[in-house]
Formats: C-alpha cells, structure tokens, sequence
C-alpha cells in the first residue's frame, strides 16, 4: 500500500506545479513529437461543435 501512496502524491505534485501546456510540451519532447505550424492554430468551434453532435 504504501507504493500506491507514493505514486498518488508524486501524481498529485506534479498536476500542483505543471499546466496543461507544460504538460504536453513535456510528453511532446519525451516522445520525439514536433509540432508544425498547422498545428498550433486552433480549430473553429465548428468542428468541435460537430464531433460532439451539436450541430
């Protein structure tokens, strides 16, 4: 039990000092990922509106 205890605290500190931003920067260099400049421009809430059926 206590390793599980460990990993919840260690999961929990990192969420209190990472944003999300961080967070996918970090995953993105871990993985070897590059973003293009296609990418960083968000998509319209059209799409977004359509993939969860709000038309």
């Amino acid at each position: 039990m206590p390793v599980a205890v460990n990993n919840e605290e260690g999961l929990e500190s990192r969420r209190d000092r990472e944003t999300p931003l961080a967070i996918a920067a970090r995953l993105r260099a871990e993985f070897g990922i590059e973003l293009g400049k296609k990418a960083r421009v968000p998509l319209p809430r059209s799409i977004y509106d359509e993939l969860s059926g709000e038309d």
